[in-house]
Order: structure tokens, then sequence, then C-alpha cells
């Protein structure tokens, strides 16, 4: 090999960079990517095979509630993490709102250290930024925490004593957490929706009867999300604060951090894949199964949040990947406030997002800056993560555009993919023949290849102006 320190290779396979594809065996040293050369070098003893495939960099999914520790029966984090790695996954940063809520340095570390032996892929932790610990921001960004999660609402009945430290009900104390966050360099993530309009119009459809699933949505209009987005901008400026705005839903609101952006102010914003190919008029099938918030929408949104990818209004692509089971989902069918929102989507997304890649509506180089270069870059992990070149982790999946297929729930790794049933049945084009992590095979052919404890915790190295 011409690389100094190479000692496998993956073998002709065409590489994506966020630029460009190229034919090129991609060289490994270790858990590393040590560079590249041109085919024509014969597989030798540890070599991989990628003939006909692209390689490409894993996905790092910046939304996940994988709900362990807590409530390991909606999914556990070696169940996670494998579905994760089995859908082209090869980092998750996982949310607050497990029991013990992140809300301390402690927390943080001893969660840290609990999903250490479990992980099958390298992982992330947000802490929780709310009105009742806007004292532990600080400490919580030096133990190691990703980014801050906050809800711009109250918290709800289920989500029991921890529920203030990652609420922020109020401006003032929304101000108060944003200026702390500004302390730390990390970005605020933030659930925008007026709560104040979205409890009183629920309240309203209730009192005339209403409990149908379209209910869901039309309690929590598009207003709501661009008023929210809107105020905030506004007081993270005000406090200095880096913002992204998760799982944007609709045109005004996008139009909003459009405009925050033509400013310069430091604002980012990611979109799911449910709203990008999905509208409300599933839940006439799916009933209670597509309840998430922000709802499902018209396809006048739909289209906006596609043209909202196309012109870097988004930045990047999450999962919002939120497991629950058939028991709790089950009750919306009868009154759909009932229902607890959220779906799964981590073992799925990558693949349907393929199939607009065999389509033409997206190109992969495209699609690795949504799903890798710009999370890893935003919330400081480049240059070892997010992107193939010489010096980064190995963390890699082959991809076989001809590959056809459906969404099966029966065969997902989560614990309860019965509930899993937003995309089943969804015909696919292109697939994830295997995925590797730091060098190591994880999955191939939707079969896990390697034993949980392989996943490490990350800690950002530094942050994007």
């Amino acid at each position: 090999m011409t690389v100094p320190g190479a000692e496998r290779a993956v073998r002709g396979g065409r590489i994506v960079f966020g630029d460009g594809i190229v034919e090129a065996d991609m060289l490994l040293c270790g858990e590393s990517v040590a560079g590249f050369e041109p085919w024509g070098k014969p597989a030798g003893p540890g070599d991989i095979d990628a003939r006909g495939l692209h390689v490409m960099a894993g996905m790092i999914d910046p939304h996940v509630h994988m709900r362990d520790p807590g409530q390991p029966d909606k999914d556990d984090f070696t169940r996670g993490t494998a579905a994760a790695a089995i859908g082209g996954v090869t980092t998750v940063f996982d949310m607050p709102n497990t029991v013990p809520a992140v809300s301390t340095a402690a927390i943080l570390a001893a969660k840290a250290e609990y999903l250490r032996p479990r992980a099958l892929i390298d992982f992330a932790l947000y802490g929780g930024a709310g009105a009742s610990n806007l004292d532990t921001i600080v400490e919580q960004a030096e133990a190691g925490a990703i980014a801050f999660k906050s809800f711009m609402n109250a918290p709800a009945p289920s989500a029991g004593p921890d529920g203030m430290t990652r609420c922020l009900p109020d401006d003032h104390v929304f101000l108060a957490a944003m200026q702390r966050i500004a302390l730390t360099g990390r970005i605020g993530v933030l659930h925008a929706e007026n709560d104040v309009l979205c409890k009183g119009l629920a309240a309203d459809l209730r009192a005339q009867g209403r409990n149908d699933p379209a209910a869901h949505g039309e309690s929590r209009p598009n207003f709501a999300e661009e008023e929210a987005v809107s105020r905030a901008i506004l007081l993270a400026r005000e406090a200095g604060a880096r913002i992204s705005f998760a799982h944007m839903s609709t045109a005004g609101a996008l139009e909003r951090i459009r405009h925050a952006k033509r400013r310069g102010w430091r604002v980012t914003a990611e979109a799911c894949p449910h709203h990008l190919l999905l509208t409300e008029e599933v839940l006439g099938s799916v009933g209670p199964y597509g309840k998430i918030n922000p709802p499902l929408r018209a396809e006048s949104d739909r289209a906006a949040v596609w043209a909202g990818l196309s012109d870097g209004t988004i930045d990047f692509i999450g999962t919002d990947h939120a497991p629950y089971l058939v028991s709790e989902k089950e009750p919306g069918w009868r009154e759909i406030w009932l229902a607890p929102s959220g779906v799964h989507g981590i073992e799925s997304a990558l693949t349907v997002l393929l199939t607009e890649v065999v389509r033409g509506r997206l190109t992969l180089p495209q699609l690795t800056r949504l799903v890798s270069a710009n999370v890893a870059k935003l919330f400081g992990l480049a240059p070892k993560k997010g992107a193939l070149v010489a010096g980064a982790d190995a963390d890699f999946v082959l991809i076989d555009l001809s590959r056809r297929g459906k969404v099966d729930r029966t065969v997902m790794q989560s614990r309860s993919r019965d509930a899993a049933r937003l995309w089943e049945g969804r015909e696919t084009l292109g697939g994830i023949a295997a995925t590797y992590v730091r060098g190591r095979q994880v999955a191939r052919d939707g079969v896990v290849t390697a034993e949980s404890g392989h996943g490490r915790f990350l800690r950002p190295q530094r942050t994007s102006a």
C-alpha cells in the first residue's frame, strides 16, 4: 500500500464525499481512515469487498429518544443501537428525557457509564436545560453534554417530577437559559411550539367532541410553530446563544429561520424524514401510530420542508426516533388525546432517504452532508466524525442502490417494534449492505454482527462559530 500505516482497505467501492463521488479504494489503519488510492490493487487478507457499492460516512442521528435508562420496555440501548446499526447509523445523540432525566453533571456522567457497555455504536448525550436546573447548565457542558434540549412549554403530566429540567414555560426563564447556554458555546436545541395556543386549542376541540386523529394536528396549527420560532430567534439573539430548531414542519417557521440566517444570526434547523416524505393524509390508515409533535402537515408544508433542504435553510436531518408501546398507542383510535406523541424511525430513516436518491430528488453527496458532515461540524465532532477523510474515524456504510424492499416492522430490532407502523409496507429503493463503526463491522444485511460494548461515549471537541 502506498499510504504509510495502512493495514487494510475497502476495495472497489465508489467513495461518497460531500462534493462528489470518486472511484477509489479507502485505506484503513486501526480504527481510522488512512487515505485513498486508485482502484486496481488486488484484495488482501482482511480487506472489505465493496465492488458495485457506494461507501459513505455513517449517519449521525442527532435526535433520538432511546428510553434507557428508565423505560427499557420501549427500547433498551442495546436493541436501540442495534436498530441504528442496521439502518446505517454510526453515532446517535440521545435526548435527556430518560429516568432520571439528565439535569446535572453527575446524572450525565452516570448515564454515560450505564450506556457504554450497552452501546453497539458511538453515542453522545444531551443535557437538559429547563426552569428548575438553570444553575447546572455549565457543569453539564463541562461533563461532556453535546448540546442542550429544551421544550418551549410546561411539562406534560406524563413527564413526571423531572419535567421542568427540560422545559422553559415562559420567556423570562427561556432568556435565562439561553444566557447560560451561551456561556458554554454549545447549541440549544429547541422544540418550538406555542404552548398556550396548543393547549387552549386542544381544550376547545375536546369540548366539541373531537377525538379523531386529525384533531391532534388541528390543535397544533402552523402558526403555533411559526410564532414560537420567531420568539426564540429574538430571545436567543439577545442572549448571544446558538440555537437549532428540531423537526421543522411548516413553511412559515422556515421562512423565519431563512430570514434569521440571511442576517447572520446563529440559527440552524433540522428536518425529519416523516415531515419530508409523509403528510397528514396517512393518519386515516395509521391513526395514533402517526401522532407526533409537531404533527404531520399538509402537502404544501411538506414541499416547503423540501425547499428548505434545497436552499440550506435546513442544515441536517435527524429521526426524532421516539418509540412507544402498542398498549400506549392503541387507545388513540378511540380518543386521539390518550395516545402519546412519538414514532419509531431510526432503522428505516436512511433507507427511505436513499429511495429519494434513486428517484433523483437527492444526490449522495447532498445526503452525506445532511446526515453526517453538517451534524459533526455544528456539534463539535469534526474532523473525527462525519466525513471520510484521512485521520477520521472509519465510520462508514456500504450502500447498494440496486436493492429493492419494503419496510417491515416484524424484522426490526426495537423492543417495541409492533408499534412501528408509520412506515410499514413502504417500498424502498436502495439499502444498507453493511455498517462499520471505527473500522469494525457492526451490521450486515439486516443482521447485527458485533457485540454491545463497542460503542464509545463522545464529547464535543470544538464547536462551530
